[in-house]
């Protein structure tokens, strides 16, 4: 993967409203920024340790691989709980940790707010 590719992540802020990547119709809905992590990458090593898999061992070669894998791009960027609403699929899931890469803007918050202070 070029770095160029790990240079375009978008910044989401708290109370954006969000879609799915290329959900067009919303059918799962719309999401609302609840929160950000930047610590990604501790959040899946805390997570694999409570599977009670050693990360540091190689005896789970398929889990090490995907660790590689993901650190090589997506555990250096921030994650998003989304509190997702609405949509056709009525989806079990209403908050998620979500990457980037997942999500695209709907609208930013303190858009509406901007329009009204430049009105006045």
């Amino acid at each position: 993967m070029s770095s160029s590719e790990c240079d375009c992540e978008e910044e989401f802020s708290i109370g954006d409203l969000v879609r799915l990547k290329e959900d067009e119709f919303l059918q799962h809905g719309i999401g609302l920024i609840l929160d950000k992590r930047d610590d990604s990458a501790n959040i899946l090593k805390e997570f694999i340790e409570q599977l009670g898999i050693d990360p540091e061992l190689g005896g789970e070669d398929e889990v090490n691989e995907a660790l590689r894998e993901a650190n090589q791009y997506l555990l250096g960027t921030s994650v998003y709980l989304v509190h997702w609403q609405g949509g056709a699929t009525k989806s079990v899931f209403k908050n998620i940790w979500m990457f980037y890469t997942e999500i695209e803007l709907l609208s930013k918050v303190g858009s509406s707010n901007r329009q009204k202070d430049g009105e006045n």
